[in-house]
């Protein structure tokens, strides 16, 4: 008695019932009719409408004519030759990009849990200013983005589990096989409990959907935010809702806005050229409790205070999306371990890119080391050398009350040194940080931020010195 065998008629993979699909919870032996209707193709993620019998297909292949065995369906989502990229942010569709340039022919899929929608990340802390809307921010579909570059987009699909000896992903629409596994995770708000019965309405803003949905509670008149963190994301958002004629308090357990990433100096005159504009600032407090007031919120503060407002918003710092990796048996730290000349985690086959990788014991949230990650990773799967180089940190910071660029010293010097003024004056000023006698940071307001690129050239010139001769 032949053994029944179903066929996808999409990508040609073969379920065999006395085999089933345990990888997807189907037990061996399974009748192909007693398969629960939302299980889908463990190759290509279609649904079980798309399979026929074995028998119908071969009838179907011989009454067309002679056909060699059909090639694998242009649109496959993943496959033993094809590099999946799990994530649709910045770093996931760059090294799309890079590898794309580098290889015109090789499969790629790309999953992402959002509907991989191309924009720009930081400008969601300043299109209020900007005047634009969420949907003003949106530069390309993710499917016209996939068309552009030949790429395979899994969209709104969850990735639940990796096991790198099958090189199989368990995600929300099925199985899926990969040759190379890129990680493009990202990070996430840092999470703290806080008390009260509105605890789970506290705002966390990292994509462009939570930002939509702050938006909404923005319309209309103008209202009270509480921001829990004064650090980059938590100024950048207060600068940008006072913009919007809202009224921000800014709380932060250090003792000054932008904490590390800049000296006292710079941060006084940050605080001071936002005060007027409606931000107060409540140093060394964070939030106690929240609970529902009415139409509104009572904040409770550590120090005892509280505050009535509309909307609370935590802007505590970024922590790397690991669970994924740490549950497949890759080696983790803060973030996901990569080694800086190829980005290859502790699997050959596995890479890590962007706010979830962690190089040399550190982090990268910014923009260029992304963009420079994604270059070793497409050089890495294309068999070419190209190690990431650490350079110095130089940002900009999205506060039109002052221009500032500031570069905080690595953190293998940051205990070695410290702030010493340069030059300038008031809002117009320079301040350096010096270790060992060398410059290896600085902090730039006003007129004094044309400096930066000159400034950033001296620090990388003293991270990557030439060879000697």
């Amino acid at each position: 008695m032949n053994t029944p065998r179903w066929i996808c008629t999409v990508c040609g993979w073969i379920y065999n019932e006395v085999e089933g699909d345990p990888d997807s919870g189907i037990a061996p032996g399974t009748r192909f009719e007693d398969i629960p209707a939302n299980w889908s193709c463990p190759l290509c993620g279609v649904t079980k409408a798309d399979f026929i019998t074995l028998e119908a297909y071969a009838a179907q292949r011989a009454s067309s004519g002679p056909k060699t065995r059909p090639r694998r369906a242009r649109g496959q989502i993943g496959g033993e030759d094809t590099v999946v990229i799990i994530g649709g942010g910045i770093a996931g569709w760059t090294v799309a990009e890079r590898l794309r340039e580098r290889d015109p022919e090789r499969p790629i899929t790309l999953i992402t849990a959002d509907d991989g929608c191309i924009y720009p990340k930081p400008a969601l802390s300043m299109a209020i200013g900007q005047g634009r809307s969420p949907d003003d921010l949106i530069e390309q579909s993710g499917t016209e983005k996939a068309a552009a570059l030949g790429v395979t987009l899994q969209a709104n699909t969850r990735v639940m589990g990796i096991k790198p000896i099958n090189k199989r992903l368990t995600t929300t629409k099925g199985n899926v096989k990969y040759g190379q596994l890129v990680l493009a995770l990202g990070a996430s708000q840092r999470r703290h409990s806080f008390a009260g019965d509105a605890a789970d309405d506290i705002l966390r803003i990292n994509d462009l959907t939570s930002y939509r949905h702050l938006r909404s509670l923005l319309e209309g008149e103008s209202r009270h935010i509480v921001l829990i963190g004064a650090g980059l994301i938590g100024v950048e958002l207060a600068e940008d809702m006072t913009a919007g004629g809202h009224r921000v308090t800014l709380l932060d357990v250090g003792t000054q806005l932008l904490g590390r990433l800049a000296p006292p100096s710079i941060a006084q005159q940050l605080l001071t050229a936002m005060t007027p504009k409606g931000v107060s600032f409540c140093p060394g407090v964070s939030l106690a409790a929240l609970d529902r007031e009415a139409n509104r919120y009572r904040a409770m503060l550590t120090n005892g205070a509280a505050l009535a407002t509309d909307i609370v918003i935590s802007a505590m710092g970024l922590m790397p999306n690991i669970e994924l990796a740490k549950h497949a048996g890759l080696q983790v730290g803060r973030g996901i371990i990569a080694q800086a000349s190829d980005l290859r985690t502790s699997d050959q086959d596995i890479f890590a890119v962007g706010d979830c990788a962690e190089i040399d014991g550190r982090s990268y949230y910014y923009i260029d080391p992304i963009r420079r990650q994604a270059e070793t990773v497409a050089a890495s799967l294309c068999g070419e050398h190209h190690p990431f180089e650490r350079h110095p940190i130089s940002i900009r910071v999205k506060t039109p009350s002052l221009a500032l660029h500031l570069c905080p010293p690595d953190q293998s010097v940051a205990d070695f040194g410290d702030w010493h003024f340069h030059a300038g004056e008031g809002i117009n000023s320079r301040v350096d940080f010096l270790a060992h006698q060398r410059l290896a940071g600085y902090a730039l307001s006003g007129s004094h931020t044309q400096e930066s690129e000159l400034l950033n050239k001296v620090l990388i010139s003293q991270l990557n010195p030439p060879p000697q001769n």
